[in-house]
């Protein structure tokens, strides 16, 4: 009796501790669902790592955060930092990044007053010299100031993935996807944030 007591305490405490990761914290204070380009995306994972970083990720229903296919993110760095410095980390990544991924390229737009840029990029993983993932996102940056004051670089951001066998489809369906997706990002209101 003792035995099946301890293994359901046990069971008890690990099935606490599985809901308690499972918990996101909405630090925006944003709906738990985003509607982008028709498609509803929920909110599955939260991060705030230190005192200037937020992140929020969002999926469709159906999808998992581990094997997605399409992704938002809502990320927010606090401070006093200049927009295109923001954007050349990422740039930076990227051609890195070229060293070894035969993929891997970008192009950046910027808006006519110089305070928003979309940086479009791709990426891929290779497994036994063949590709296995490959990655398209288009990011939306903008400096940012929220009804707190709290001021620094909002970015607005759609991920595309593609897996093995379906590889080869996304990539000869590449530039229509990336036009039509990277056209709703531009179209679509950046969310309002408020940090708590």
């Amino acid at each position: 009796m003792k035995k099946i007591f301890l293994a359901l305490t046990i069971l008890l405490i690990l099935s606490t501790a599985q809901i308690s990761f499972a918990q996101v914290t909405n630090y925006y204070g944003t709906p738990e669902s985003i509607n982008f380009n028709g498609v509803d995306f929920n909110l599955v994972w939260s991060s705030h790592p230190n005192k200037s970083y937020y992140k929020h990720e969002y999926i469709p229903k159906g999808e998992s955060s581990e094997h997605f296919k399409n992704m938002l993110m809502l990320d927010f760095i606090q401070g006093d930092f200049k927009l295109k410095d923001a954007v050349q980390l990422q740039i930076d990544k990227i051609q890195e990044r070229k060293k070894t991924d035969a993929v891997a390229n970008y192009d950046l737009v910027e808006s006519p007053d110089g305070k928003e840029f979309i940086l479009d990029f791709l990426m891929s993983t290779t497994k036994d010299g063949k590709v296995n993932l490959v990655e398209w996102s288009a990011y939306h940056y903008k400096n940012y100031t929220d009804k707190a004051g709290h001021t620094g670089v909002l970015l607005f951001a759609i991920s595309h993935r593609a897996y093995d066998d379906a590889v080869d489809t996304f990539l000869k369906s590449l530039i229509e996807y990336r036009m039509e997706n990277r056209n709703a990002l531009i179209k679509s209101p950046m969310p309002e944030i408020q940090i708590k």
